[in-house]
């Protein structure tokens, strides 16, 4: 009986010898170093878009184009800006979609487009913007790029009288999506 006393007792000085380890916090290394960090900040980019000068976060950015005369032309631009503030090279791809024709003028007025490389949308001839898509494709975009669309829109010198005084709303809508980096 006294050697079942003895291994019992020996069991539970183990049993308490391991749970005391396994509770022990540290290393059992026999030679330790430890060296504190200052606190840090981590920040997470800012996917900001300029849309002529706004941020592009859920607002509508109106163009106006003005007085529209017969046989007359009026221009604006839309200038896309990525102004991300993410370490890495982000890049976007900025898309317009909508520019439907406009029906309630009978054919009269037509919106043209063409993408624009710094300079006035009424200097670019003519015939650049009647070559152009409809909807031109935006190329992609490096942090601090922009890029300019111009829009030309006219009305026909004979265009009826009850179509003058009106106001008009050409949606367009601009996606922005984020490029996924390139693979080496």
């Amino acid at each position: 009986m006294k050697s079942l006393r003895a291994l019992k007792a020996a069991g539970l000085i183990i049993a308490a010898v391991v749970l005391g380890l396994m509770t022990v916090q540290g290393s059992y290394a026999l030679w330790n170093a430890a060296v504190s960090a200052p606190a840090a900040t981590i920040q997470a980019a800012d996917f900001s878009i300029l849309v002529n000068g706004n941020d592009m976060r859920g607002t509508q950015v109106p163009l106006n184009i003005g007085e529209l005369a017969r046989g007359g032309a009026a221009y604006t631009s839309l200038t896309v800006k990525n102004n991300v503030n993410a370490s890495s090279a982000v890049r976007i791809q900025p898309s317009l979609t909508g520019l439907v024709p406009v029906d309630n003028f009978g054919g009269n007025l037509t919106v043209k487009t063409v993408l624009a490389a710094g300079v006035q949308c009424s200097a670019i001839s003519a015939a650049t913007y009647d070559a152009a898509p409809r909807i031109p494709v935006m190329p992609p975009l490096a942090i601090g790029a922009t890029q300019s669309v111009c829009f030309k829109v006219e009305l026909k010198s004979g265009t009826p009288a009850g179509y003058l005084g009106q106001s008009i709303d050409i949606p367009i809508a601009l996606n922005v999506a984020q490029i996924p980096p390139t693979q080496k």
